[in-house]
């Protein structure tokens, strides 16, 4: 999740610069100060936490490259054709390799150092001799079990601010924020090189959610509770919420790191803290508003009903194991999930159409996309109604058309059964 920032300058010869993922601004009072110490040291104490934490998917959002690690066919099914060129992707021994076209649009092969994700897609992050680290621009998708293009070869081109190689894709300021805890960086804006790239833990950990240790491992008595964050205990619930939508949001820091860029993450954020300041949100959104890229359910969330009423993600989600629906770590798979609080809905008009009462179905649409299209569910809990579709055209999904038996129907069909079934009942229109 995104984490806070403080950044300070070290005044040398060639003014080098450097940020530290322990920022102080708006935190919570007892982490102010504090330093990262990683989740081992959280063990000592919280050892049944610690390994439940591990099942779930937060802590391998960023690992190093390995053959156990590596998810992607790297020698059979291992060529990506985009914008004219082929990319191939190869291993030597325990090494993973992708050969593709470099920032001088000549092919150069780079070595994959970190990978992100394997659940959905998985993505290979490489080291430039500056010290700077980018996404390599090809994803393997796990769903199709496919090669897919990156931020590559088919829509951009070196230099114009969105090719995998250029300035501003550096990992450590697009996306070190979310993937990792208590990043580190030093940067050198007169030479543009960074050093000391460096994490308290790889993948998203203990601290992200709760704050730099290092006050509460000292504390005692009273004082452990007061130098550690715990989102559930905040009393605030926006406030608390937001320790999620550091990182499950979209967007980009309202100011620039070193004068040169903004980051992907709110850099001046620590749990605890307010993200209404540390964070411009930018989602990517249909025509009604609802979400069609992944990592932004919490500005789904803050539009719901359910924030309204004080339903908080952890309601829904277990943070520290995994679920009983596994993939989305949920307390209850499906719609069992909703039914647990949403015990009075009879099954008559329109809820009467599904004999499964299939709440997911029409309040979580499909509509968004993290490796392959209607992977990733709108979180504003929303019904969006084909109406939506026939009002804003082709490019608005509905959660109707979206279904799998209702895909070939017309939009203005399904909306003339939902007016009839409203109007009449669901016994007059059959």
């Amino acid at each position: 999740m995104l984490r806070k920032y403080s950044i300070f300058c070290i005044v040398a010869v060639f003014a080098v610069m450097a940020v530290s993922i322990s920022g102080t601004v708006s935190a919570a009072d007892g982490i102010k100060g504090a330093t990262y110490v990683g989740a081992a040291k959280c063990r000592e104490c919280h050892e049944k936490i610690y390994e439940g934490w591990r099942t779930t998917f937060h802590p391998y959002k960023f690992q190093d490259v390995s053959p156990d690690t590596v998810v992607a066919d790297f020698t059979n099914n291992n060529t990506m054709e985009a914008g004219g060129a082929t990319s191939t992707m190869s291993q030597k021994g325990d090494e993973f390799f992708i050969t593709t076209m470099g920032a001088d649009s000549k092919e150069h092969t780079y070595k994959a150092k970190y990978l992100i994700g394997s659940v959905w897609k998985q993505r290979y992050v490489t080291e430039f001799p500056n010290g700077s680290l980018h996404i390599l621009p090809v994803q393997w998708n796990v769903k199709t079990q496919e090669w897919v293009d990156y931020h590559g070869l088919k829509k951009h081109k070196p230099g114009n601010g969105k090719y995998w190689s250029d300035p501003q894709r550096t990992y450590q300021f697009k996306c070190t924020g979310c993937h990792n805890t208590g990043s580190k960086f030093s940067y050198d804006k007169n030479t543009d090189t960074f050093s000391g790239t460096t994490w308290s833990d790889k993948g998203v950990a203990c601290e992200a959610c709760h704050g730099p240790g290092s006050n509460h491992i000292a504390a005692e008595g009273e004082q452990l509770a007061r130098t550690i964050v715990n989102p559930a205990k905040i009393y605030d619930p926006n406030r608390a919420a937001m320790i999620c939508g550091q990182c499950h949001t979209r967007g980009s820091s309202p100011t620039k790191l070193f004068g040169v860029q903004k980051t992907g993450y709110p850099h001046d954020y620590l749990p605890g803290g307010n993200l209404n300041f540390a964070y411009d949100e930018k989602p990517g959104v249909n025509p009604d508003g609802s979400a069609k890229k992944h990592h932004q359910q919490y500005i789904d969330w803050r539009e719901s009903a359910h924030a309204q009423s004080g339903v908080q993600c952890w309601d829904c989600h277990y943070s520290h194991r995994q679920g009983n629906s596994n993939r989305h770590g949920t307390k209850l798979p499906g719609s069992l999930m909703c039914k647990n609080c949403h015990i009075d809905v009879a099954k008559q008009g329109v809820h009467g159409i599904h004999s499964a009462n299939n709440c997911v179905g029409c309040h979580m649409a499909p509509t968004a996309k993290s490796a392959t299209k209607g992977d990733i569910r709108s979180h504003s809990f929303k019904v969006i109604k084909p109406s939506e579709t026939i009002k804003s055209g082709a490019k608005q999904p509905n959660a109707c058309n979206l279904c799998h038996y209702h895909k070939d129907d017309k939009p203005a069909d399904l909306q003339k059964v939902l007016d009839t079934i409203k109007k009449k009942g669901w016994a007059s229109y059959k």
